[in-house]
């Protein structure tokens, strides 16, 4: 069923269903803010089960550079489980070298908050994806507070030169809906003089507000103005960040291929056991259940986040048109939400989704390509795609166009959640042989997925 052959990977279908319950590592997103706050409380934190992705990692090194103490418990063997010794606001260091972020959108946006406050000079850059990635939304915003930030093509790309330091506090709507930019001047506002507040039309997934909240910090978060959100950040000297412990839940956007595969593979049941169910996260969970998924969410935490576990079964699917208020609540699902969405009934419809295109590929042309050899009948539009699902997508079976009968090659374009949808896709497709290549690019977010799969499907 998995074939490895150097940075390409052979998919064929499964021959039966799935019953199994797993777990996914730490979530990606709280993983790099945990990072962050811990370096800047003033003492020492403990996080547990933190992602060990590439992306997480390369935080971890940042903040090493930036002179933090960040070490491995020693009390346990997993890995994942790791000791920040905090600096407080004013104790980061000088970086000797670039700060390397790797393919993180997140980091880079994120940090460059933190070093804007700080009155030293950084580099950022990452790898030529990354660096291909816009950064002017974050630019302005830091440029208004008083940070000095250029870049490539007059200063919209990485590498990032950032001169930091004398920030002011500014009031700044976000927009376009974006938790990377809003946590970036967020984080920019704990170093500036004054109040900084920040207001967003639609909501955006809140784990900096809630670690900051965790942390004991001096914010204000009002969540009734027009369906948006207020957010008032006290500046310099007006508090300090408080070390925390915290456990981090299971991946969400990680969890969404299982989910896929327990709703597409035929006599299966997948579930997925402590996982972050943060409401602005989860509206993939809310378009299958509009598409007709069998899919239901325990919740068995509340704080500092929602988590529970979620389980889903095989089902029959209908095409919807996704609403444009779910867009932003599963922007980083649709690229496996399409390949759900090509064995649903009927057609499919997603607008409103422009931010793909500013991915870690441009999304909306990355699913077009790979969904269009695989016989699906797609449509690229400016801010999204229509899909003529159909059911018997399974047993379809192409012209042959390789000197390796029914083989069917797809790239993930560097694209690590592009690479894994794309396999999930592999395994659904019966009667064909399915070749990804470029896969080196999943451990970006989630190392452990191929011993995740194989686990499931040689049970």
């Amino acid at each position: 069923m998995i074939e490895f052959k150097k940075d390409k990977v052979l998919i064929r279908g499964l021959s039966s269903g799935i019953k199994s319950e797993i777990e996914v590592p730490g979530d990606k997103s709280i993983s790099h803010r945990a990072i962050m706050l811990g370096s800047l409380a003033a003492g020492k934190s403990t996080v547990s089960n933190l992602s060990l992705s590439r992306d997480n990692l390369a935080t971890v090194a940042a903040f090493r550079k930036l002179g933090v103490n960040i070490k491995k418990h020693n009390l346990n063997d997993s890995g994942r489980n790791f000791i920040i010794n905090g600096v407080g606001l004013n104790g980061l260091k000088e970086p000797e070298t670039i700060i390397n972020t790797a393919n993180s959108g997140t980091l880079t946006r994120l940090l460059a908050g933190i070093l804007a406050g700080n009155d030293f000079f950084s580099v950022l850059s990452g790898d030529k994806y990354l660096n291909s990635r816009p950064m002017k939304r974050i630019i302005e915003p830091l440029s208004l507070m008083g940070a000095k930030i250029t870049g490539r093509k007059g200063s919209g790309y990485p590498p990032l030169a950032v001169t930091g330091g004398g920030l002011k506090s500014i009031f700044y709507e976000v927009p376009v809906p974006s938790a990377q930019v809003k946590s970036c001047v967020m984080l920019a506002a704990l170093f500036a003089e004054g109040d900084t507040v920040i207001y967003e039309k639609k909501k955006t997934r809140d784990h900096t507000e809630n670690l900051l909240k965790l942390q004991g910090y001096p914010l204000n978060v009002d969540t009734s103005v027009n369906g948006g959100s207020l957010i008032s950040v006290k500046g310099r000297g007006n508090g300090e960040l408080k070390p925390f412990n915290i456990d981090i839940p299971g991946d969400f956007s990680s969890a969404a291929f299982f989910i896929a595969l327990g709703i597409l593979n035929k006599n299966s049941e997948i579930t997925l056991n402590n996982i972050l169910l943060n409401d602005k996260r989860t509206g993939f969970i809310k378009a299958l259940e509009m598409m007709g998924a069998d899919v239901s969410l325990t919740v068995k935490g509340e704080i500092p986040e929602k988590t529970g576990d979620i389980k889903a079964k095989y089902s029959a699917l209908r095409g919807i048109t996704v609403p444009h208020e779910l867009v932003p609540d599963m922007i980083d699902e649709f690229p496996i939400f399409s390949v759900i969405a090509s064995f649903a009934e009927g057609k499919t419809i997603v607008t409103g989704a422009k931010e793909l295109r500013v991915k870690e590929s441009d999304r909306i042309k990355t699913i077009v390509f790979n969904l269009n050899r695989l016989g699906v009948d797609i449509t690229e539009l400016e801010d999204g795609f229509e899909i003529n699902g159909r059911p018997d997508l399974i047993n379809y079976k192409p012209p042959a166009k390789s000197k390796i009968d029914n083989l069917t090659e797809l790239n993930s374009f560097g694209d690590h959640r592009i690479a894994m949808s794309m396999i999930i896709a592999g395994f659904i497709l019966k009667n064909r042989k399915i070749e990804i290549r470029d896969i080196r690019c999943i451990n970006t977010s989630f190392p452990e997925f191929f011993d995740t799969v194989s686990r499931l499907i040689n049970q």
